[in-house]
């Protein structure tokens, strides 16, 4: 079927007051990114949409799946344009015969209340047309939907309406860095990061002993998926080894809380250097031990840096189940040595700050910082371009949650 366009949709932002106009730009901004590459004629900004149009050597496909890995958008679907006129609407209308493959329920509405017709009159213009003109069996119950929108100089046709990811705009919430160990919570919290907002700067501590080993683990792998979200992102390898020496001196019950405070100073000294005011992790509350209240509270004393955690509320089986949704799950398993899986007998559940004060002192890890910093890999990540996949038409509008 040849469309003529893509309408492009976004509703939280609509909800914005005065700076309404930065963060429509900003999604406009990443779109355009998102589809560079790809062939299309125009993207066009409108009061509360875009639309992208069309020829026939569009890649309808490609942008379709573009558009799924932008927050910010709403819904998206591949739109006909008619004359703003009954009879050449339902011409129109009678060409997702094909498309549709049963009974369809019209939904109308007139933004332009200048024509001669309101809505209610072109749906009964259609209720009443022979179905040898309309080509469509039209029912009130019907799950899939023809939308109609009469603009001033044309109407726009589409069936059914494909969700988009929602939230906001990436990057209109600012930097933040992200705890991205190897296990399937951290991608997770990424997501939902980027989805309000937030552009990520990933930090990961690695057991490798070079940058070659590094860069061929998983965890390049694994960024390139989540980069389809934020297109493109930095990511700074820092090595583990100089925490694990220095940790050597210590009570080793207390060893998972002490390198959490050690890894989020190293994220506040990167969220400085970057300009990022917050700091990203995948933790949910009273998970693994080192995710209690007591020992969270402990381990982020003093860092400067507000720390965020999405999945908080969420339990494993919810984590998991977005991880499967993200593509992310089967890299998340794969075998990995993984500093943050440390394993040790009997750790403490409820340390205090005083004690994680003491050990960080004990350890003269503030030194360590510098030097763990100053061995960092620093890697800029390219999103490939997501694969293409067949228009999937949604019955129903869902909003990933």
């Amino acid at each position: 079927m040849k469309y003529d366009a893509i309408l492009v949709r976004f509703g939280e932002l609509w909800l914005k007051g005065e700076n309404r106009d930065t963060f429509i730009s900003s999604l406009y901004s990443n779109v355009s990114t998102a589809i560079r590459g790809l062939r299309f004629k125009a993207l066009t900004k409108q009061r509360d949409s875009f639309t992208i149009g069309l020829d026939g050597r569009s890649d309808v496909g490609g942008l379709l799946s573009a558009l799924s890995f932008a927050p910010g958008i709403s819904w998206f679907s591949p739109v006909i344009f008619a004359k703003p006129e009954v009879k050449d609407i339902m011409k129109k209308a009678a060409s997702f015969s094909k498309e549709a493959k049963g009974k369809v329920r019209i939904e109308a509405k007139r933004s332009f209340k200048g024509h001669k017709f309101n809505s209610m009159e072109l749906v009964g213009a259609m209720i009443r047309a022979p179905k040898s003109t309309l080509k469509l069996d039209l029912d009130k119950g019907a799950s899939d939907t023809l939308y109609i929108t009469v603009e001033k100089d044309c109407a726009m046709l589409h069936l059914n309406k494909i969700s988009g990811i929602g939230g906001l705009p990436v990057g209109t919430s600012g930097k933040c860095v992200v705890l991205l160990s190897g296990g399937i919570d951290s991608p997770v919290a990424s997501f939902y990061a980027m989805k309000r907002g937030l552009l990520p700067v990933y930090l990961h501590f690695h057991t490798f002993p070079d940058k070659e080993a590094v860069l061929k683990s998983k965890i390049p792998v694994m960024v390139q998926a989540l980069a389809r979200y934020s297109n493109g992102a930095r990511v700074y390898y820092v090595p583990a080894y100089p925490f694990q020496a220095a940790a050597m001196r210590m009570d080793t019950r207390f060893e998972l809380v002490v390198f959490k405070r050690f890894m989020y100073n190293i994220a506040a000294r990167i969220a400085e250097k970057e300009g990022a005011l917050s700091i990203v992790t995948g933790e949910s509350v009273g998970q693994v031990a080192s995710q209690t209240i007591e020992n969270m509270a402990a381990s982020q004393k003093g860092v400067p840096r507000l720390i965020l955690r999405p999945l908080s509320g969420f339990d494993k089986e919810e984590i998991i189940r977005k991880a499967r949704q993200l593509d992310t799950y089967g890299m998340s398993i794969q075998e990995y040595k993984d500093v943050c899986s440390i394993r040790i007998r009997r750790p403490a559940t409820r340390a205090t700050a005083e004690q994680v004060d003491r050990l960080y002192a004990k350890c003269k890890l503030g030194g360590v910082e510098a030097k763990s910093l100053k061995a960092a890999i620093v890697d800029e990540v390219r999103p490939q371009r997501p694969p293409r996949t067949p228009h999937q038409r949604s019955s129903r509008r869902r909003t990933p949650s």
